[in-house]
Order: C-alpha cells, then sequence, then structure tokens
C-alpha cells in the first residue's frame, strides 16, 4: 500500500500501529518520489501481532510517500495485502531535545541536511569531483562516484572522510545512493566532528570515538531516528569488521540509549524511532 502525505517539509513524528496475524517481515519506507533513492526510514521489521511504530521525520520533503508491504508477498501497489492491517497512523510533535550550536555547527548541519536530501540527484566524479559549499563558503564536500586513494588510484569503502588539514570532506555517491537521509546526516556530522569538535575536548582530530560521540548528541537532539544511527554504524563496521569497531560500536550503542531515557547531561527522554507496545 501506499499513502501519499503532505507533510510541507515540516518536522513531525507519524504514528504507525500495524497488526498482524502471524509473525511477518513488514517493509515501512517514508520517501521522496520526486527524487530516486532518497529514503526518510526504510526498514524491516518483524511484527507477531500488534506493533506501534514511531518514525521521527526532524527532515521530509514537501509530500512524502509512506509504502508498507509484506516483505514476503512483495509490493501490492495495485490491490490490499490481508497479511497485515494498519491500524494506527497519527501525526505526532516531534521529540527533541533544545540544543545550542554554534554558527559553525549550525552552518554545517544545514549544510548536510541540504547536501543530504539530494544526494542521489548531485553530480558527482569518478577521479575529479563535483563540488559543493556552504552558502557561507566555510564547508566544503568533494562528491565523488566512489572514493579512492590517490597514490594507488584504488577504490576505497569509505562512505566519506575529511582532511585533517583542508576539513574538506569527500563522499562517495556510490555508498550514499544506499543511505536513508538520516544514515548520510550521521556519517556528515561524524566527519565534521573529527576537524571541528574532537579539538573542543582536547582530542586529536583522529579520534574516532570523540567523534562519534559528539555527533551523536547533535544528530539525537535534533530528533533523528536512532535506529537509523544504529544502521549507518553497522553498515559502515561491516566493511571493516575488527575489535575497535566492535568496541566503539558498543560504545555508541551506550550512548544512545542513554541519551533516549534521558540519562546523558544536555539529553532528554525521547520515544525511539521503532518501538513495540
Amino acid at each position: 500500500m501506499q499513502l501519499m502525505l503532505p507533510t510541507n517539509k515540516v518536522p513531525f513524528s507519524l504514528a504507525l500501529g500495524i497488526k498482524t496475524s502471524k509473525p511477518e517481515k513488514i517493509v515501512v519506507r517514508v520517501s521522496d518520489n520526486r527524487k530516486p533513492h532518497t529514503y526518510y526510514i526504510s526498514r524491516k521489521i518483524a511484527i507477531n501481532g500488534y506493533r506501534e511504530l514511531n518514525l521521527n521525520l526532524p527532515q521530509c520533503p514537501t509530500a512524502c510517500v509512506l509504502t508498507i508491504y509484506n516483505a514476503s508477498n512483495g509490493n501490492k501497489a495495485t490491490h490490499q495485502d490481508k497479511s497485515f492491517k494498519i491500524e494506527k497512523l497519527e501525526a505526532e510533535n516531534l521529540e527533541h531535545c533544545p540544543i545550542w550550536m554554534k554558527g559553525d555547527t549550525a552552518s554545517f548541519v544545514k549544510f548536510a541536511q541540504e547536501f543530504s536530501e539530494n544526494a542521489s540527484i548531485l553530480s558527482a566524479g569518478r577521479y575529479s569531483p563535483s563540488i559543493y559549499r556552504s552558502d557561507d563558503a566555510k564547508f566544503h564536500i568533494d562528491y565523488y562516484d566512489q572514493i579512492y586513494d590517490k597514490h594507488t588510484k584504488k577504490f576505497l569503502s569509505t562512505p566519506a572522510r575529511i582532511g585533517h588539514t583542508s576539513g574538506i570532506i569527500e563522499v562517495s555517491k556510490k555508498d550514499f545512493l544506499g543511505y536513508t537521509v538520516p544514515m548520510r546526516m550521521i556519517i556528515l556530522l561524524h566527519e565534521y566532528a573529527h576537524k571541528y569538535l574532537n579539538p573542543t575536548i582536547n582530542k586529536p582530530i583522529a579520534y574516532e570515538t570523540g567523534a562519534d560521540i559528539n555527533a551523536l548528541h547533535i544528530y539525537l537532539a535534533l530528533g533523528y531516528p536512532p535506529s537509523e544511527a544504529h544502521y549507518s554504524f553497522l553498515k559502515v563496521f561491516k566493511d571493516a569488521n575488527n575489535e575497535g569497531n566492535s568496541k566503539r560500536y558498543l560504545i555508541i550503542k551506550d550512548f544512545i540509549h542513554k541519551f533516549t531515557n534521558g540519562e546523558i547531561e544536555g539529553s532528554c527522554k525521547l520515544k525511539t524511532n521503532i518501538s513495540g507496545k
């Protein structure tokens, strides 16, 4: 099934209740049908009985397309799939934490949001990137088809990286096409945090955990869905599966849990993006 939601770019949370008569895998997507590969939520969710989902949408287009279907049956847009039933569909105010951002951070967030929403339609280059700049020209993204090693010319698996001296962020379009808008945001905020926030806590630019936590603090405070942050980091770590990244993920998981439960200074208790009732 598909529904068009006239959202007018206003942030909100969608309370969605789905009921099944037996265990099913239900796909839930919120997308911009004017742009390919532009999803604000895209998840396959296990449901057995009734489950209520809270879908946080701090970013959304003028009109969202909500698509729901049984993964086993496929997207049957032409007729009703009786393996599940929508019992609740309500727009709610988006829960988020008050956050004060310095001018540079506010500028980068705006830039990152615009880039994340348009990453699928923006041009990129193979060896010479398409270059994008923030309105104040403080932040630059070099958009490549895929990031490569400048010496060996071999393509790399990383979705993004930042120059420790230049502050220029390189982004891989190949990877971003497979990410939702919130997943793109946490990746960009992570790279920003390396260069611009790690030094504020007296940590080296290269310090990964500092970049993780600083990025998550901004991301979660703005109301982005915790689940998309989890999926983003897991997707990156899948291509670099090692003990260091395993430890990083445990720290990330703990921080998200504590932040959404209001246990971190400057946080507030939030509904998780995919929760069961």
